[in-house]
């Protein structure tokens, strides 16, 4: 259960790196860009739907699904696929919630220091925060005029499920596809969209 989960939580973090060439930033477009990245730091709320496409060797088209997803600073996140199953996991109090087709646990993060780092880095990724560099070689890249960080594992553990991250930015510098690649090379990618930011977000959205 637990390298189940594990390998479901690097997914959150994460946009699509099936792009065509790409080059790394100079110094002036990854200063640019990481200030850029400052102004998500204001964010409090978010709401999005997202699509999911599951990309596995043996299968001619990728499996899709779909969800929502909310965040509240500084310590809710909240992940539900509704199709084509239903699939929910609520991070608050430092306790993963998990509601799979009414199946309902409970696991304390507290317990784990890996879940802990996991959520943290969800929520301040979505909310353009820095990259721990002790734990990724971070890559700075530019796809035309889009902006890519590249998240490659360093530590054995995370290599076991996680080849590589790679972020994509809107034009308004906010996550808009994330592309999580296995160590087999199947991927999956997710696309986020109708993000809304600030607005209100009842609480019962983080209960299962």
């Amino acid at each position: 259960m637990k390298t189940k989960l594990l390998y479901f939580l690097m997914i959150l973090l994460l946009p699509y790196g099936g792009w065509a060439q790409t080059r790394e930033m100079s110094a002036s477009e990854r200063a640019s860009f990481q200030k850029s990245l400052q102004q998500l730091a204001e964010i409090k709320t978010i709401s999005a739907d997202f699509v999911q496409y599951k990309h596995l060797s043996f299968m001619k088209k990728p499996v899709e699904s779909s969800g929502k997803l909310y965040l509240k600073h500084p310590d809710k996140l909240s992940w539900s696929y509704t199709a084509p199953f239903q699939y929910k996991m609520v991070f608050k109090d430092h306790k993963i919630f998990i509601d799979d087709q009414g199946k309902k646990q409970t696991i304390d993060v507290g317990n784990s220091k890996q879940f802990e780092k996991i959520n943290t880095l969800v929520s301040s990724s979505m909310r353009g925060g820095k990259y721990d560099e002790k734990e990724f070689v971070v890559s700075y890249l530019k796809q035309g005029n889009a902006d890519m960080v590249r998240l490659t594992p360093k530590l054995a553990g995370a290599k076991k499920y996680i080849k590589e991250i790679v972020l994509l930015f809107s034009s308004d510098k906010q996550i808009e596809e994330v592309k999580l690649v296995e160590p087999s090379n199947d991927y999956t990618r997710f696309v986020i969209k109708n993000r809304k930011v600030n607005t209100t977000i009842d609480e019962s959205i983080f209960n299962l």
